[in-house]
This record gives C-alpha cells, structure tokens and sequence, in this order.
C-alpha cells in the first residue's frame, strides 16, 4: 500500500466555500433587480438556481426533488416578499420589516426540509430556517439606506420607496445569511454563517449610522486643514532649560507644579489605594473564598455596578461634586482602578486549586487566615501584575479625565486645543505616546516575570 493511500484526507477549510457564497449571493441580489418582474418570480428563480448551483460547486450536489424544493421555496419566499413590499410606504415600520421576515421563512422552510431529507437533523434545519429569516428581517431596514457609497446628505429627508435597489440589496443579505446558513449546515463549517453575518451586520450598522466611504475619506483628507498642525512644536512641551526631559507648560501655580508629575501622582495614588480596595472585594465576590453567601451577592452586585460606571462619568461626577482639580481625577481612578481590580482578581481567584483552602481548614483555621495562607500565595503574582497594568491605564486615562476638569496632563491638552494651537497639542500627544510607550514596555516585562 502506497503513502498516498494510506494518508488520512485533510480537512476542508472554509474559504473553500467563498466561490459557492458568492455565487449565490450573487444569484439573489441580481435576481433582485428584476425586483417584481413576473410578481417576483423570476427573481425566485435566478436566486433558487444559484443556491442549487452554490451546492454543487461546494460538493454537495442536490437530487432533483431536493433541487425542486429548494427552487419552489425560492420563488415562494421572493413572490411573498415582493407582496409584501409595497411601492411607497408612508414609513419603515417593525411591522413591514416582521412581515418580509415572514416571506423569507418560507425559502428557510424549503431549505430546513432538504436538510431534513438529507439526514441533516432537526437541529440544523431549524437553525437554516431561523438564518433566512432574520436575513429577511435585517434586509429591509439596511435596503432604506443601502449605499454606504453614497455621502449622507444626499439621502437624509429622501421619501422612503422601494425599487430594485431595495431588491437587490435584500437578496443580497438573503444570499449571504441564508445562503451561508445552507452551505454551512451542509458542510459542517460553521465559520462559514459566523463570517457572512458579521459582515452583513457590519454593512447594515454603516447604513443605519450614515457611514460612507466618501465622507471618511473626505474627513481624513480635512486634517491638512487643521490650523497650526504642522510641525508640532516641541520647543514649547519638551522646553530648553536644564531639566529639557520635562515639559515647561506654563500652566498651573506652583504648588502643582508640573501636570505630567500631577498625572504620574493621579495615577500612583489611585492605583494603590483602588487595588488596595479591591483585594477584600475581590475575596468577598469570589464562590470559593465569600465566607457567606449574602455577603458574595452583595460583593459581587457592588462591583457589577461599579463596573458599568465609565472612568469619564466618575470624573465628571467628582468634578461636580468635590470641585476641579486632580482630586476629582483621583477620586475617578479610584473607582475605576477598584472596578477593574476587582472583577479580574475575582475571577482568578475562582481559578485557584481548591485542595490547599481545604487542608488549611482542615487543620482548624478560620476562614480569613486559612485564605491568607492557601489563596492568597496563588493570586499574589497576578494581583501585582493587574496592578501594573492598572497604573498603565490610569496614566493613559489620566489624560481624558483632565480635559473634563480633572487634573492632569488633560488640562494642558484642552487649554491649548481651546485656543487652536494644534501644534503644541500634537507636540503633547507625542510626549504622551512616548511616555506611556516606555511605561508599558517596562510593566510587559515586570508581568512576565511575575506570572
């Protein structure tokens, strides 16, 4: 027996399956620009030949009644959807775009029964079905503002109406989803669907937002008309006196003295005392180490609320309250230092090995000394390392926390953005990009010798 024989047959990869994706997704967005010809038809017809053809380009050949079925359920979804759609409707309402879902259920019906025929199970015919019709849900509002080529202002107030266009468009999201959902099942390559509508979804989002590819390139292109921008002025934020590695802003009194050592304290201080914090926090919101249930509850619904509170938000609401200056700033890395340290460090201490907490108890300890002896040594290197990597953070955030009021290195950048020196504040973005460039490097290398 030859090595050719016996070598086990590699695996497909699902970029084998983009021609027959594309054939079929080409097959409904053209049929849709016969749009209603026929009472929609035709377009049933070009969309249902080109899935049987993307099948058998992907080496999954239909019969000539599961061809039949899959054709028939084309034309019916497409005649239902081209009913469904009328010419100029007073409004994009949930309504319509349920009812075009509807329509495309039946081509996801007809496709879940060829699964079925072809011993693919239940559960993928159910889930080929559910993929065209959520393609058909998705396809009339993205359809309303299909052309992501198109600048915005030339379609916002248009009257919404449908044409091929908006056919077209919707055999598109059809043939991607539900066609990708098709090849999916039947191949067993479940990137296949994963990819094609997270791409579909992406184009939809653009659409929804006004995004377009002329507008992005027309607002790249506006940064040469930014005043003062061009060169930075690094004379100004590096200075030339003896100490030239610190930046001379004239800026602040002189008991602040200079707003990159305010940000490097911001940073330290809120660093320490939120770790500080979030190490019994973290303790009390973990399964293995609450010493009671309603205190893990509690623990754990304090630092989930926390959480969902942005570091701006912090620093605005302490800014209010506490006045302007670094304090407020600090406040805010507090909180966001504790959110962050906290949900990590619970999480890996839920991951320690349990047999040391049990023989700790065991020998009659209580539960905080038989924690501090058997659980803390575990997470003791990757609570230094979270800390490191917290302190990067904050020095970053530092800088968006002063232009609310909060002090720091912020104040500067919004002070001369304020009075149009956009040199000075590329210069200052330099400097930052630097220095926090040089801290990460340092902290990468300190965490990988610590975990």
């Amino acid at each position: 027996m030859t090595t050719a024989q016996v070598r086990p047959e590699a695996p497909r990869r699902a970029v084998t399956l983009v021609p027959p994706l594309l054939l079929v997704a080409a097959a409904f967005t053209i049929g849709g620009f016969l749009g209603d010809v026929a009472g929609g038809v035709l377009w049933g017809l070009v969309g249902g030949a080109g899935l049987v053809a993307a099948l058998r380009l992907a080496g999954h050949p239909l019969d000539p009644i599961d061809a039949g079925i899959a054709i028939a359920a084309s034309v019916g979804a497409t005649v239902a959807a081209t009913i469904t759609l009328p010419d100029t409707p007073e409004s994009l309402t949930p309504n319509l775009a349920l009812k075009f879902a509807g329509a495309w259920a039946v081509a996801g019906v007809g496709a879940g029964i060829v699964m079925v025929r072809r011993k693919g199970g239940i559960a993928k015919a159910v889930n080929v079905a559910v993929a065209w019709a959520g393609a058909g849900l998705l396809a009339v509002p993205a359809a309303v503002a299909y052309d992501i080529l198109q600048p915005l202002e030339t379609v916002v107030g248009d009257p919404i109406g449908f044409g091929v266009g908006t056919y077209a468009f919707a055999g598109l999201a059809v043939g991607l989803i539900g066609g990708g959902a098709v090849l999916s099942a039947m191949s067993g390559l479940h990137a296949v669907i994963v990819v094609t509508s997270v791409l579909y979804l992406t184009v939809y989002a653009a659409a929804q937002v006004g995004f377009t590819l002329p507008g992005l390139v027309r607002n790249v292109a506006n940064i040469t008309e930014v005043p003062n921008f061009w060169p930075p002025d690094f004379a100004w934020a590096i200075g030339d006196g003896d100490w030239w590695w610190f930046p001379s802003w004239e800026f602040g009194s002189a008991t602040r003295g200079n707003p990159l050592v305010e940000t490097f304290r911001i940073a330290i201080i809120s660093c320490v005392i939120g770790c500080g914090l979030a190490l019994p926090l973290a303790f009390n919101a973990s399964r293995i180490t609450a010493p009671s249930r309603p205190l893990y509850y509690s623990s754990k619904g304090f630092m989930n609320v926390i959480r969902t509170i942005p570091d701006l938000f912090w620093a605005m609401l302490f800014a209010t309250s506490v006045g302007i200056g670094p304090f407020a700033g600090t406040l805010a890395l507090i909180m966001f230092s504790l959110a962050i340290m906290s949900k990590l460090l619970s999480e890996t201490i839920d991951a320690v090995d349990e047999r040391p907490l049990e023989a700790a108890r065991a020998t009659g300890s209580s539960h905080y000394p038989a924690i501090r002896a058997s659980v803390l040594p575990q997470v003791l290197p990757n609570y230094v390392a979270y800390a490191l990597y917290i302190f990067e953070i904050n020095i970053r955030a530092s800088v968006v926390l002063g232009i609310v009021g909060a002090g720091g290195i912020g104040r500067v950048l919004e002070a001369q953005r304020s009075f149009f020196r956009f040199d000075r504040v590329l210069a200052i973005v330099t400097v930052i990009f630097v220095i926090v460039f040089v801290i990460e490097q340092i902290s990468v290398a300190l965490r990988r010798r610590l975990v």
